[in-house]
């Protein structure tokens, strides 16, 4: 399979998507907290869980546009906004119920940036390993790509 390549694009471009996919990290955290006080209204209204799921993909859609404008190929930018939102809805519920830190939303927000960071710094490296992960859970579309 071919691997997926860092796109070109112009240094105002990278920045301004790399302060969106920062903002868009925090605005994760913020609907899982959000998500997570729905949790507690299941019971009481028939929307709610469906309104976690709206606000979880609403996140994703944000991480992943933002990764997308920075640079990264389509399948590549939803894989990396997939894992992101689940690991940073980890670290949100880690912190808040697990640990039950003083302050769970700065922890994951810092969490969230911290891996953010690492994708943007490393993009090289992230996207070889996405494309090795993609390779691997669909290697019947690898086969159909390295054939033509």
């Amino acid at each position: 399979m071919r691997g997926f390549e860092l796109l070109p694009a112009g240094g105002l471009q990278r920045g301004v998507a790399a302060a969106a996919a920062l903002a868009a990290a925090a605005l994760l955290v913020l609907m899982q907290e959000l998500g997570q006080r729905l949790r507690g209204e299941e019971h009481r209204a028939w929307w709610a869980s469906n309104g976690r799921d709206v606000l979880n993909a609403a996140g994703f859609g944000g991480v992943a546009a933002a990764l997308r404008f920075y640079g990264l190929p389509g399948p590549a930018a939803l894989l990396a906004g997939g894992m992101f939102t689940v690991l940073t809805y980890g670290a949100y519920v880690l912190a808040a119920d697990v640990a039950q830190v003083r302050h769970p939303r700065a922890l994951a927000i810092a969490a969230g940036w911290a891996l953010v960071g690492l994708l943007l710094a490393f993009p090289g490296p992230v996207l070889g390993f996405l494309g090795d992960l993609a390779g691997a859970l669909f290697p019947g579309v690898s086969a159909r790509v390295s054939a033509r």
